[in-house]
């Protein structure tokens, strides 16, 4: 279309300049006047006055040009197809003149006068009506000496279409001289460097474009697609859309395609075929009513509903569409319309149009003429030859408007024909503002002012730009810098009522005003939608994100289409679409929704939970105990104190705590034509061998193709069979070869006898048959690439195949009923098919030939290359070839190394959608694309896909957990205490050598058996207590390394067993104690009968029996078992021992609890017996603190997971037992080591060495 306007724009300027120059050399010859040199036989209206202003319609739809021979001249386009709406138009601008005219406040004294002509929707003719008004059309024009006067026109009003309006204006502007369009709104029209004198009262398509997006937003569509015309209309709206929609916020566009004008049924097809698949619900067309009438075809032939559309003020009004037919599919349009207006006095001024009777004057009203031959179907004298013959009527002049129904007198939506009207009182309001101004005081140079004598169009377009007005219906009309008038369009929408009437109401408006801005009023419960529900459709690329996630734009796709991505853990977004997530501050944490932050919990051993209570109770506990004993120890001041367990830095106060002591640290220790290229092209086999495209100029894009070619082949013999080609001299018989006769012609240019008439007389030869066809070139005998031909011989074949098969059938044993042959005599058609269907050979030239089910035979094609070579030549290759044979199916042969790429790179292009997703993720098709578009997902923790292009992730099994690339599983790591950590390693050193300890102490008693300090108080217990403690050292042992069915049920039933086998040695010596002590007081020797070795080992022995069928029931019952515990780390085994029965578990250590308590309590009754080695003061210190630390073991090990529960259990053990050890073998080591003097029995009974 460009290139269409500018080549008419070029013409005509020569057109011009040939006028001006005619009109120029006549001036030269002539200084007083000059002539006209030809006129332009154009539809006009006309009315003389004091200033003239032009005017530029479209009267008729068509127009027809003659044919230009050039041999005489060129006759006048003539123009047909009345358009009443369009001379309502006229008439609107005849009215506004008229008006003005009679309005004595408005240009007093001057009278408007009006030229007015056709453009017949032609450029054409709307450039030759332009430079009639531009020089008039008296023949005879005549100046005075200063070569003054008012111009033919002082205006022009028009034109109706943007690209007629940029042609004309181009030229007008040259000459600065003022032109107002009523109906171009092109954005591109407001460019006051290359349109300086132009204005508009219509918006520009900049503001039509902004009123759509604004209804894009109030509606919240952000997906839509868009439909253009090829015109300046379409192509500078797209260009608009494309660079406001995205900016504004309104959302993208999914397609934009151009309309073609004409039918164009494949093209259409293509167009809604997109619309089809597109996920966009809404469509703008941006057209003309002439392509939506073609486009709208093709969308009831596809049946395509469910779309809402929105339409371009060029066919938001047309009645045309508005047909029961088209409303299911545009029902509920919602369209941009020019302003509606009301004209008082339009009807009245309409129903006095009159034909002029003397149209044939130089100022003829011939338009009013046409007019009224159209209304009445009647024809004016002279009337055409023929037309009162055919019985048509003869005009008078005297039918009355009235008694016609016309819509040129319907007045009720006045929309052009208002900006018309503003048109023309612009024009008059700056002229009147120009005539009013008062000399010596004017804008022009020297403060002149312009008059009606001296009249300057570019003085006219100073005022018109200052313009300001308010129509009668309350409309402002000015221009801003670029000759755009305030804008205000209308918001139609198509409402299609139950009675399947029609009806186009205005729903709103939209406009701008100087201290407003943009506003857009609709009234939504007006609104007809064409959906089921009754309410306006969603039309988005991808779902709005809500809080929680952001934005996170697909690859390749419009910034519309987006995936949700949730934010990740300690990050938010708090409102809906965020294109980022931000950080929570320090001291806060995501919610589980990530869409505010929260305080982080606190964590901190409280009061108010269960551990928290039960150690608060027992500080209480402890710090009553602790002012007890504080009373007592007051009270025994002189005794030293050594605490295990008291933290407190206060007590390492010595002036207030001279004699205390602990074994544990202080608390205060603890302180980024179109030129094509890069494009790989597959041909198909229709144009691989086009010898017309391998051209140099098209070899930078077209080079390197790879194509698919028939299979070329070679047939010995066949050249020489060409050479011998002979016409047939007697072609006229019946079995003549008329065919090789006009080869014969066509090769040597001559005709055989009788030749055609005139032939002989215009020099051609006769052929004689002897032309030797040697002696020619032609492509007849070049069979070096033998493809249709070679195809032509295989047909051939298996039909002589089939027949010779036929022929060789043995009778008797034939496929045919009663087992018959076909014969030579009595052969059928269809026997051949049962033949060939049956062929197959092999050619000379190595190829099978044979029919499948489908007629079909076995397919090969060669693949085929396009190179390019250095010296500029072009060679199309065989680079392989593909075939399907029977056994082996498809099979791909390819030469690579001979292929020619035509790149930069000599290799092979990219050419995908979307890049593979490697091992660890998985594909995830994009909404509304082709599912070769995807975006590649990361797997999640705990699954993995181990291939490219994974559809899913799978799950690893359940001892195994995904590797970090997420592309193969691993097992999981195993968790235990085991003995090549440090703890284990610490545990397993301390157990052995508390173990060597027990050992050692066993080996000092052993070899110190005999003396007191040994034998006093029943040494078997003691030895029998040592080796307990041994046990119970060795039984922490089992709680290291990988758990095992055995040390599962071991571990417990030992460490129940040892221990109560410990204990009950402490408990039967605390017993002893009481009974010797007993037994020294008057009466109490009967006591220790019940306390001798007998009855000492056996009370060991029971108690430690309960303790052994505690176990055995547990273990029979609900025995400890290994188990893997996934709960505590996804990516982790846990190795443990499921106690099995807790409630066995807790009986095990309660009766070890009650045998302590007991043995504490005895023996704290007896810490004041009389002896100076009171063994019961130790075995009270000792069982306090076995009791302390398996009251701390029960929270410990609740709380503690995993191996950390083993290591607690462990620890505890090793500590009881070390307490056990120390607090009761230590003293007497060191007696027995240190201070032998004291291990004497007198020293024992308090009478010998004084400490």
């Amino acid at each position: 279309m460009r290139e269409f306007l500018d080549t008419n724009l070029y013409l005509l300027m020569l057109l011009y300049s040939h006028f001006f120059s005619a009109v120029s050399s006549t001036l030269s010859s002539s200084s007083s006047s000059c002539q006209l040199q030809g006129q332009f036989h154009l539809n006009g209206m006309h009315k003389a006055g004091d200033v003239v202003l032009g005017g530029l319609f479209q009267i008729h739809f068509f127009s027809t040009y003659p044919d230009l021979s050039f041999t005489a001249e060129p006759q006048q386009p003539t123009c047909h197809g009345f358009d009443v709406l369009g001379f309502r138009q006229v008439q609107t601008m005849a009215f506004a003149i008229d008006e003005i005219n009679r309005n004595s406040n408005l240009l007093p004294n001057v009278t408007l006068g009006y030229s007015l002509y056709d453009n017949c929707l032609q450029l054409g003719i709307g450039f030759r009506a332009a430079l009639s008004l531009a020089s008039g059309q008296e023949e005879h024009v005549t100046l005075d000496e200063t070569c003054v006067g008012t111009p033919p026109v002082l205006g022009i009003v028009g034109d109706s279409s943007s690209t007629r309006c940029i042609a004309i204006s181009t030229v007008y502007g040259l000459y600065r001289v003022p032109m107002v369009s009523y109906f171009a709104t092109c954005a591109c029209l407001s460019d006051r460097q290359r349109f300086p004198s132009f204005f508009r009262t219509i918006p520009s398509d900049a503001f039509q474009v902004s009123a759509m997006i604004q209804i894009l937003k109030r509606f919240g569509w952000t997906w839509a697609g868009l439909l253009i015309s090829d015109d300046d209309y379409g192509l500078h709206a797209a260009r608009s859309f494309q660079s406001d929609l995205g900016p504004s916020g309104g959302g993208c566009l999914a397609y934009t395609e151009i309309l073609p004008w004409g039918d164009n049924p494949a093209e259409l097809r293509r167009i809604v075929n997109v619309m089809k698949k597109s996920t966009a619900r809404v469509v703008i067309v941006f057209a003309h009513e002439s392509h939506m009438i073609n486009l709208m075809d093709e969308v009831v032939r596809q049946n395509v509903t469910g779309l809402q559309w929105i339409a371009s003020e060029a066919w938001t009004s047309a009645a045309v569409l508005q047909t029961p037919d088209l409303m299911p599919y545009l029902g509920g349009t919602l369209g941009i319309a020019i302003r509606r207006g009301e004209i008082p006095g339009l009807r009245e001024f309409l129903l006095q149009t009159r034909p002029d009777l003397h149209h044939n004057s130089s100022y003829g009203n011939n338009v009013i003429n046409q007019f009224w031959e159209h209304i009445f179907q009647c024809r004016f004298a002279p009337p055409p030859a023929g037309w009162v013959e055919a019985g048509g009527a003869l005009c008078t002049g005297q039918e009355d408007l009235h008694n016609v129904e016309t819509e040129f007198l319907d007045i009720s939506n006045l929309r052009p024909e208002y900006n018309v009207y503003k048109a023309v009182y612009a024009l008059a309001y700056a002229l009147d503002d120009m005539l009013q101004c008062e000399p010596g005081r004017g804008p022009f140079s020297g403060h002149s002012c312009g008059t009606l004598q001296r009249l300057e169009p570019w003085q006219l377009v100073y005022y018109l730009e200052r313009v300001n007005f308010t129509t009668s219906f309350g409309d402002q009309v000015s221009f801003d810098e670029n000759g755009d008038a305030l804008p205000i369009y209308d918001i139609m929408n198509w409402l299609w009522l139950p009675d399947g009437t029609i009806k186009v109401q205005t729903v709103g408006e939209v406009k701008r005003s100087i201290f407003k801005g943009d506003e857009l009023t609709l009234d939504e419960d007006k609104i007809f939608w064409n959906f089921e529900t009754k309410e306006p459709p969603r039309s988005v690329c991808s779902e709005s994100c809500p809080p929680g996630t952001r934005m996170a734009r697909k690859k390749g796709e419009p910034e519309c289409c987006f995936d949700c991505i949730p934010c990740s853990e300690g990050k938010i977004s708090n409102r809906t679409d965020s294109t980022e997530c931000t950080s929570c501050s320090e001291d806060f944490w995501s919610s589980p929704q990530r869409d505010h932050c929260v305080p982080k919990t606190t964590e901190f051993l409280s009061y108010h939970e269960p551990l928290g209570i039960c150690l608060a109770a027992t500080s209480l506990l402890g710090t009553f105990i602790c002012v007890v004993v504080l009373g007592i120890f007051i009270y025994h001041r002189r005794t030293p104190i050594v605490s295990y367990f008291a933290t407190c830095a206060c007590l390492s106060d010595r002036q207030r705590f001279p004699s205390f002591f602990r074994t544990i640290p202080s608390d205060a220790f603890q302180v980024v034509r179109q030129n094509v290229t890069g494009l790989q092209w597959i041909a198909s086999e229709a144009w691989t061998s086009v010898a017309v495209l391998q051209t140099p100029d098209l070899m930078p894009y077209l080079g390197g193709t790879l194509g698919i070619t028939i299979r070329r082949g070679e047939i010995p013999g066949l050249r020489e069979f060409l050479l011998q080609t002979r016409p047939d001299l007697h072609h006229n018989s019946s079995y003549g070869n008329s065919m090789a006769n006009q080869f014969w012609e066509y090769i040597f240019q001559c005709r055989f006898a009788p030749p055609p008439a005139g032939w002989v007389e215009a020099g051609g030869a006769l052929c004689t048959g002897q032309e030797d066809l040697h002696n020619v070139e032609t492509e007849f005998l070049d069979i070096s690439n033998l493809r249709p031909e070679y195809n032509v011989y295989k047909a051939v074949y298996a039909l002589a195949y089939a027949l010779d098969d036929m022929l060789q059938c043995e009778p008797g044993r034939g496929p045919f009923s009663g087992h018959s042959c076909g014969t030579l005599q009595r052969l059928e058609p269809w026997q051949l098919v049962y033949y060939l269907e049956r062929v197959n050979f092999t050619t000379s030239f190595g190829d099978q030939v044979s029919f499948d089910e489908n007629g079909d035979a076995l397919p090969i094609y060669d693949i085929m290359n396009w190179l390019w070579l250095p010296d500029g030549t072009i060679k199309v290759q065989t680079v392989g070839e593909v075939k399907r044979s029977i056994f082996k199916g498809d099979e791909l042969t390819l030469d690579e190394d001979k292929i020619f790429w035509n790149f930069e790179t000599k290799e092979p292009p990219r050419s995908v959608c979307s890049e593979s997703c490697p091992p660890g993720t998985r594909m995830a098709r994009k909404k509304g694309e082709p599912e070769c578009c995807f975006d590649c997902i990361p797997c999640s923790e705990g699954k993995i896909s181990n291939r490219t292009d994974s559809t899913e992730c799978t799950s690893c099994p359940e001892d195994f957990w995904s590797s970090p690339q997420r592309d193969h599983c691993v097992p999981k790591t195993t968790e235990f205490l085991s003995y090549h950590e440090p703890l284990g390693i610490c545990l397993t050193v301390t157990s052995l050598l508390g173990t060597f300890i027990c050992i050692v102490v066993l080996g000092i008693f052993i070899y110190h058996r005999t003396t007191p300090i040994v034998r006093a108080n029943n040494s078997e217990l003691s030895f029998q207590l040592l080796l307990s403690l041994k046990l119970c050292f060795l039984c922490s042992l089992l709680f290291i390394g990988r758990p095992r069915l055995w040390t599962c049920q071991l571990r417990h039933a030992a460490f129940g067993i040892s221990f109560v086998l410990c204990v009950s040695c402490i408990l039967v010596k605390t017993m002893v104690v009481l009974a010797v002590f007993k037994a020294s007081k008057p009466g109490g020797e009967a006591s220790l009968k019940w306390f001798g070795a007998v009855q000492q080992r056996g009370t060991v022995l029971v108690l430690t029996s309960v303790q052994a069928a505690i176990c055995t029931a547990w273990l029979v019952s609900a025995s400890p078992a290994p188990h893997k515990n996934t709960d505590y780390h996804s990516d982790k085994i846990v190795y443990e021992c499921v106690v099995g029965s807790t409630v066995g578990f807790a009986v095990l250590l309660g009766y070890i609890g009650f045998l302590a308590i007991l043995s504490f309590l005895l023996a704290f009754l007896a810490r004041n017996l009389p002896d100076s080695f009171n063994e019961a003061k130790l075995i009270t210190f000792s069982m306090l603190i076995f009791c302390a630390v398996w009251v701390a073991f029960v929270p410990a090990y609740i709380s503690s997971p995993g191996k950390y529960a083993d290591a607690v259990e462990a620890f505890a053990i090793l500590a009881s037992s070390f307490g056990l050890l120390v607090a009761l073998f230590g003293p007497k080591c060191y007696i027995i080591l240190l201070r032998p003097e004291r291990n004497t029995k007198k020293a024992i009974m308090g009478r010998g060495i004084e400490s």
